[in-house]
């Protein structure tokens, strides 16, 4: 799991997000995520747009990677 954890950390990292905004932008992914199952990518950056994450900070790769690490809360 550390594994997973360390690569979301580089990947959100090498996209922009400092180190202090990457849980709240995890958590709002996991908010719009679990709040729309069968999530559609653009569906989630526009939502991730609304809430204030203007940068391009994710794909279909950086949800997956957040899925594996959160999913059991």
């Amino acid at each position: 799991m550390e594994d997973i954890r360390a690569k979301l950390a580089d990947r959100l990292s090498a996209k922009g997000l400092e180190n202090n905004e990457t849980e709240l932008f995890i958590k709002d992914v996991i908010r719009i995520v679990t709040s729309s199952p069968g999530f559609d990518i653009d569906a989630i950056k526009g939502q991730l747009n609304l809430l204030g994450w203007h940068g391009d900070y994710t794909d279909y790769g950086t949800i997956q990677l957040i899925q594996a690490c959160y999913q059991d809360g």
